[in-house]
């Protein structure tokens, strides 16, 4: 049986993610810790939340999906012992590249103008054809200049020696304005000849 509780006393998703994730203040965390040992309906959303975040690690650690992450993200995994394989590529640049083996993360850093912008896309095409990838409204840091880009490595060992052309678009309603383009030339596993 759920206990009562007073309006606005039950925390949401979001605080329940920062208690989850251990980004609570002790006060918080404790005050947490208390409702959810009274609030029924509260321990079934963490443990949606818990089921949630163990299946997205999951598929992310077997390199089934990528996401749009911060520069500190990247460093947790180094720190974890996992093998990233990263390039940095400069504003209108490019880069040539591959993917070993034994790489558990793929990274992308992309180097752009952020200053003043309120959203961002990313749009990414592939040399060998098929729909344009597009994410939409990608967290971002508009202090530190770069766009950290996590790229699912399993699905990225499958394909052939091909060309991505990756755009970050500034939006603003309606209005799209592309702030930088990076062209990766990658090159598949035994392929001598690159991209």
């Amino acid at each position: 049986m759920t206990a009562s509780n007073p309006a606005g006393a039950h925390p949401g998703l979001e605080r329940l993610l920062d208690y989850w994730f251990g980004d609570t203040d002790d006060a918080a965390t404790d005050a947490i810790d208390a409702h959810l040992l009274r609030c029924d309906a509260c321990g079934e959303a963490l443990d949606g939340v818990v089921a949630l975040v163990r299946g997205v690690r999951g598929l992310f650690a077997g390199g089934q999906v990528g996401a749009v992450v911060g520069a500190g993200f990247v460093d947790r995994l180094v720190e974890k012992g996992l093998r990233v394989r990263r390039y940095e590529v400069p504003c209108n640049g490019s880069v040539a590249c591959s993917v070993a083996p034994e790489d558990e993360v793929l990274v992308g850093t992309l180097r752009a103008p952020l200053a003043g912008v309120p959203q961002l896309d990313l749009a990414a095409d592939f040399s060998f054809g098929g729909d344009t990838l597009w994410l939409r409204d990608v967290p971002f840091d508009p202090g530190s200049g770069v766009v950290v880009w996590v790229s699912p490595v399993a699905a990225v060992r499958r394909l052939p020696t091909h060309r991505m052309r990756v755009r970050l678009l500034a939006v603003q309603g309606e209005d799209a304005r592309e702030i930088g383009h990076y062209t990766f030339h990658h090159s598949a596993a035994g392929d001598a000849a690159g991209a």
